[in-house]
């Protein structure tokens, strides 16, 4: 009994080694230095501003299989709070705050900016913001990512540098990491969306 208990532990392990380098793997293509990253999409940037800045059209592209809520449908206006991770938020433990997106400004068919605030305590964690330019009968859509609150909070430390700094400025990475992965994803099936045609595997 007890050798088939260590067999089944040492499995359990592998699988989990299995999955934590798998997942390792795919953030560190996004750990590198962040840059803006760019899509060229077939449609005019009416059409494609219509997708990005429409609270009825969010779900198909933006928290891919999470689910995103809007209080409202129809076009976003500044001020409106996309709740994330909709589908999951019953799970959400005593203690641990969640993050919401807010429309900080928008320009029709040209910018969305959005800022991502804790829904308690409202502290500005991270920044998305999305540029649309017409190329020919194309659009090309640029997004940036930043996570100025936790770079601030860094800056702020000065240079004590002491264990909590490390995990925090690594945390802080990871982060970035994952947002990167995120709306890299989220380009993919918005151009997927529009132009009619299936989405390309996760990274």
């Amino acid at each position: 009994m007890w050798k088939w208990l260590g067999g089944c532990l040492v499995i359990v392990v592998v699988v989990i080694a299995i999955g934590v380098w798998t997942g390792y793997r795919k953030l560190s293509q996004f750990s590198g230095p962040n840059k803006p990253e760019t899509v060229a999409i077939a449609a005019p940037p009416s059409r494609v501003f219509a997708s990005i800045a429409n609270a009825d059209s969010l779900s198909i592209w933006m928290a891919e299989r999470l689910g995103v809520r809007v209080s409202h449908h129809g076009m976003l206006v500044p001020g409106d709070t996309i709740q994330m991770n909709a589908n999951l938020r019953f799970n959400i433990g005593r203690g641990r705050e969640a993050n919401s997106w807010v429309v900080s400004d928008i320009k029709p068919d040209q910018m969305l900016s959005l800022e991502m605030r804790g829904d308690t305590s409202k502290r500005l964690v991270a920044q998305r913001l999305y540029n649309l330019t017409a190329k020919g009968d194309s659009t090309l859509v640029t997004s940036a990512v930043s996570t100025p609150g936790l770079d601030s909070m860094l800056a702020h430390r000065g240079d004590t540098i002491k264990a909590s700094d490390a995990f925090i400025s690594g945390a802080t990475k990871l982060m970035m990491s994952s947002l990167r992965m995120q709306a890299h994803r989220e380009l993919q099936l918005l151009k997927a969306h529009i132009e009619g045609h299936a989405a390309p595997p996760p990274p």
